[in-house]
């Protein structure tokens, strides 16, 4: 077995070397030193000897630590580079190198944090790192083991900086990639549920959104600020939980007005859960589209949502599927249509005094509600029943239409339910 010594001033360090397959093997270096020498001249002699402690360190990173052993992210060069930086800083600041700083840490837990590589694993390689130190520098000591509490203290002083570092950057470099990521997922939905996805670019948009080409879809709208989960950054978070629970994926972005989400189903035979389960979640007025089986719909879907949801009355907490109702669908499809009728047959009753006009708007509105039942209608609104019909009266008298008359009442209906759906403003 070949020895070699190296000489540096009064300090000598020992390797022996063996040849092996594919290389060489370098067992653990020995320093030997005459009394009063520092940790700091250990330190800086291993500095001279970093490539063969980077090998060194290497091949314990690989033999204790399966994640490096097994990726096929990171090459073997990159691998060394960092181990090489890292130890070698990491030795200058024992040496007393006032310049050296957590440079290498940082750059090292970006770089892992980019490949997916386990935190645990990162932070396991700095606790090999500070063994390997330890034990050369604990072997130079060996003639003075009252060094050994300083170099210790030092040792893992310093390594716990740069797992410190390198975690934190690591974590930064997390945040980093999820917010490109949640861009990138943004964009592409949006340019899905605005129609301008050409159909060339579909495959690249479902793989980046974890869509099948076919399948069975959903584009839900809701108001905006009726999820208590918005707070938290993360629109529609409870439902969304509950929907994975269905084996449902869902993707949702918040527009000016309302939070938007698209839904692939697993299979056709969870829409009557999906649609139960936003119905009794829901916390203001939710529109669902009709299902559809082909992502580059999802702008179909889109309109036919937003539709539903302005076929609901504000301010209530209710879903709405697409095609659901149909003469509120119809006032949805077009609010200023729906305003000139409301202003056309309810124009003398919405000239009245506000007490006045509120109180025959709320009771001909309970009367449609009741079913045209002036006993249901007195009892909701807790009136007399000659009260009611009084008022019905001077409604029919102001607009000009006979509730008995079934298209006149019809249209009355509908000047009620516009007024419900979009106001007065």
């Amino acid at each position: 077995m070949p020895e070699f010594r190296l000489h540096t001033g009064r300090v000598v360090l020992t390797h022996n070397d063996r040849a092996g397959t594919g290389g060489y093997h370098r067992g653990v270096s020995t320093i030997t030193a005459p009394s009063g020498a520092s940790p700091a001249e250990f330190a800086r002699l291993l500095v001279d000897d970093v490539d063969a402690l980077t090998d060194e360190l290497v091949e314990r990173i690989l033999t204790g630590e399966h994640a490096y052993a097994e990726s096929t992210l990171i090459t073997p060069d990159e691998l060394r580079e960092a181990v090489h930086a890292n130890l070698d800083s990491v030795l200058r600041q024992l040496g007393g190198d006032p310049e050296e700083d957590l440079h290498a840490a940082r750059a090292t837990g970006r770089l892992k944090a980019e490949y997916g590589f386990p935190l645990a694993a990162l932070l396991h390689a700095y606790r090999l790192a500070g063994r390997l130190v330890w034990d050369h520098m604990r072997a130079a000591c060996v003639d003075h083991p009252e060094l050994l509490p300083d170099i210790g203290g030092d040792v893992w002083r310093i390594i716990d900086d740069y797992s410190t570092a390198a975690a934190e950057e690591y974590g930064r470099a997390v945040a980093d990639r999820t917010t490109r990521h949640t861009e990138l997922l943004r964009v592409e939905l949006r340019a899905l549920l605005d129609g301008v996805l050409e159909p060339g670019r579909l495959h690249a948009a479902a793989q980046t959104l974890q869509l099948p080409a076919t399948g069975t879809f959903l584009v839900v709208c809701a108001e905006a600020g009726t999820d208590p989960a918005a707070t938290s950054g993360e629109p529609y978070a409870v439902i969304d939980r509950r929907l994975r629970d269905r084996l449902v994926a869902a993707h949702w972005m918040s527009d000016v007005q309302t939070r938007i989400g698209l839904l692939s189903l697993s299979t056709p035979h969870v829409l009557p859960q999906v649609l139960e389960l936003l119905r009794t979640e829901a916390t203001g007025r939710v529109g669902i589209s009709t299902p559809f089986t082909a992502p580059l719909d999802a702008r179909d879907g889109l309109r036919q949502a937003e539709l539903a949801m302005a076929s609901l009355i504000p301010g209530e907490a209710a879903t709405e599927s697409y095609g659901q109702s149909a003469l509120p669908l119809a006032l949805a499809h077009s609010p200023a249509a729906a305003r000139e009728l409301r202003d056309a047959v309810l124009g003398p009753v919405l000239a009245l005094p506000e007490a006045d006009r509120d109180a025959l708007i709320a009771t001909v509105r309970a009367w449609f509600d009741c079913g045209g039942s002036l006993v249901a209608t007195a009892e909701r609104l807790h009136y007399h029943r000659n009260t009611i019909n009084h008022r019905l009266r001077r409604i029919e008298q102001l607009t000009g239409r006979d509730r008995s008359d079934p298209r006149a009442a019809a249209e009355l209906y509908a000047a009620v339910l516009a007024d419900r759906l979009f106001g007065r403003s």
